[in-house]
């Protein structure tokens, strides 16, 4: 078990039955499903963009197309989660105003 605090968490994948949780500092394996971890997570920071991915809305550094940068790693935006991110993302945006 290792402890990980939410503001360290850049974003989630999902690999078959494992989830790879990247943070700070370190890439972490778990044995967990997406809706487990989805509902652990502080709505109001994480948004699933995609089957394979959660990401931590305060970690996007650009956004272009379908597409989220957060460091070196480019993540697609699924087509059945863009209306929602977008949307969320607009809340975000006026909340940090």
């Amino acid at each position: 078990m290792e402890r990980i605090n939410f503001a360290d968490i850049l974003y989630i994948q999902g690999m078959k039955d494992y989830l790879r949780i990247i943070t700070t500092k370190n890439k972490i394996m778990t044995l967990q499903n997406f809706n487990n971890i989805e509902t652990s997570l502080p709505s109001n920071n994480f948004i699933r963009v995609h089957k394979s991915y959660i990401i931590a809305i305060d970690k996007i550094e650009s956004i272009e197309r379908n597409t989220i940068k957060i460091r070196d790693k480019i993540i697609p935006i699924g087509l059945s989660y863009k209306n929602k991110f977008f949307s969320i993302l607009n809340e975000f945006r006026n909340m940090c105003k």
